[in-house]
């Protein structure tokens, strides 16, 4: 590729086909007597935050104190999500591997896992962009707070203080990810759709992707 572009994607409901939160939900709650509730109450506060209605940070902590999360939780979601990767991310993975100096995945979620998830399935590393699990006697109990992603704007202000090179392109499903062009930092904005339809986050893409190979598309048409 001749023109520089710096590609970001989302993680969740992006390259994985389900949040990590509501994930990790189902198996804290596993054998809880109210846990249809529980993770109902969670769903809701993941749209919320994705939708824009209530800051991210307080999206994080509302969901956190509804579940007890341990180190244990933690492995097995890694091996839950590990099934769960976009199958045409890994369709289109010699394609992400070849550029991935100018490939970044950002995302609310949590380093650990996803680190994990995409070494699993990709036998690649990354640039990884996401939140650090605080845990003290293998219980996780909340996530550092000095990084920017653990706030409203994270991704914003994450990407701008990368100083990346060339149009940088946000691809995601939640108006998180939109704001990264709302706020002059990406060029473009690229709606991904195929886990989750949020009308208020595809109303503002240039370009509506249900499949990862419309993104490599866009790139090659763009880029090449």
């Amino acid at each position: 590729m001749k023109s520089k572009f710096s590609l970001i994607i989302d993680f969740d409901s992006t390259i994985i086909g389900v949040e990590t939160l509501e994930c990790l939900a189902n198996i804290v709650l596993s054998n809880h007597k109210n846990k249809n509730q529980i993770i109902k109450k969670i769903s809701n506060y993941t749209t919320l935050a994705m939708n824009g209605e209530i800051s991210f940070e307080e999206s994080l902590d509302r969901r956190f104190d509804l579940m007890q999360v341990s180190s244990n939780h933690i492995l097995q979601a890694i091996d839950k999500l590990t099934k769960q990767v976009d199958e045409s991310f890994l369709r289109n993975l010699d394609f992400f591997r070849e550029n991935k100096n100018n490939i970044y995945i950002v995302s609310g979620g949590f380093y650990s896992i996803i680190d994990s998830v995409l070494f699993s399935t990709t036998n690649t590393k990354w640039n990884i962009f996401a939140n650090t699990l605080i845990v003290h006697n293998n219980k996780v109990a909340g996530i550092e707070k000095e990084n920017p992603l653990a706030y409203s704007m994270g991704k914003v202000n994450l990407i701008k203080s990368l100083n990346l090179d060339g149009d940088i392109i946000m691809v995601g499903d939640g108006y998180t990810d939109y704001e990264v062009k709302k706020f002059n930092v990406a060029k473009y904005f690229l709606a991904y759709t195929k886990y989750v339809e949020r009308s208020n986050v595809i109303g503002e893409a240039d370009l509506i992707c249900e499949d990862f190979s419309q993104v490599v598309s866009f790139l090659r048409k763009n880029y090449s």
